[in-house]
């Protein structure tokens, strides 16, 4: 879990953690520009561009051109434009993730269950670019049965720069009727989820990041489903959904993303492998025996996939 990028609570009943940001996985062809810069020492990395940057009181400091899509062979996705062409997307500013490459912290704020409440949750989170970085804004909890468990938008702890709606699907005013902090939430969710509760998600480090939650009972689909190359490559929840699930999704640029959607899917993906595959299920060890427990009570016209 540690190289995965998952928090690790530093002492026991410590509100403190501390993560390890793969330099690698930070990394991305960055585009050409056409002019110089010149930063001063105490700078950052922007999330988008991956260039270096001063944080200012409102983070204006300079437009940020960027290519929002993946690279795929030696082209974006975004625009079909080869690696090293000029950001086909410009935003008003610059932004970062909150995390520096290699060990971060100590970090504060963080809760664990401390008692046994079992049950399966499949969670995703949306966050958006604040003052301090990537913070909650939506947050799903999915049953195994596919109902929804927990849902909230979140009010951010600090002023927002930029709402990263293509990949989170938050708008303005979203947030504005949003009444639950992250407090609230950790809150509500410790209502239901326990020391041996089972999450799944996709990328799960960075929705617990998000929620600031330490928990080690985790099914995590990007491992489930691993890159061709390896880690720190991981293939995207959009393309394993289109390729195992057969279902298409929707188009990013429209801002229809949606955690209940998100979370349904890492679901899915996970019990599909569990039904399909016994052997290839037994890496989820212990889990996955409770989910083939649970599988029993999952009607098949709820997830149409395992007929095929």
């Amino acid at each position: 879990m540690w190289s995965r990028g998952y928090p690790v609570e530093i002492e026991k009943n410590s509100t403190e953690a501390i993560m390890y940001v793969n330099p690698l996985s930070r990394l991305k062809p960055r585009p050409a520009t056409s002019w110089k810069m010149n930063y001063e020492t105490d700078t950052v990395l922007c999330a988008r561009c991956n260039r270096k940057f001063k944080m200012t009181l409102d983070f204006v400091q300079e437009e940020c051109f960027h290519h929002w899509g993946r690279v795929s062979g030696k082209k974006f996705e975004c625009c079909n434009k080869h690696v090293g062409a000029i950001g086909c997307t410009v935003s008003r500013c610059h932004v970062w993730s909150g995390t520096r490459p290699g060990i971060n912290g100590p970090l504060k704020g963080y809760v664990r269950a401390r008692h046994r409440r079992g049950g399966i949750y499949a969670v995703d989170a949306e966050m958006c670019y604040t003052a301090a970085g990537f913070e909650l804004a939506s947050i799903a909890f999915i049953a195994v049965d596919g109902r929804i468990v927990y849902q909230q938008y979140v009010k951010p702890t600090s002023p927002v720069v930029d709402y990263n709606t293509r990949f989170s699907g938050i708008r303005p005013r979203d947030l504005q009727t949003a009444k639950k902090t992250l407090r609230d939430v950790q809150n509500d969710i410790l209502g239901f989820v326990g020391t041996d509760t089972i999450l799944i998600g996709h990328a799960l480090e960075n929705d617990l990041r998000a929620l600031k939650l330490l928990h080690n009972a985790v099914v995590d689909t990007s491992d489930l489903y691993p890159h061709a190359k390896g880690f720190p490559l991981r293939r995207s929840l959009r393309s394993l959904s289109e390729e195992i699930l057969g279902r298409p999704v929707k188009d990013r640029r429209s801002g229809g993303h949606s955690p209940v959607e998100d979370a349904r899917t890492a679901l899915e993906l996970v019990l599909l492998m569990v039904y399909r595959n016994r052997e290839t299920a037994t890496q989820l060890g212990s889990h996955a025996s409770t989910l083939l427990r649970q599988r029993a009570f999952v009607p098949l016209i709820l997830y149409p996939s395992f007929n095929r």
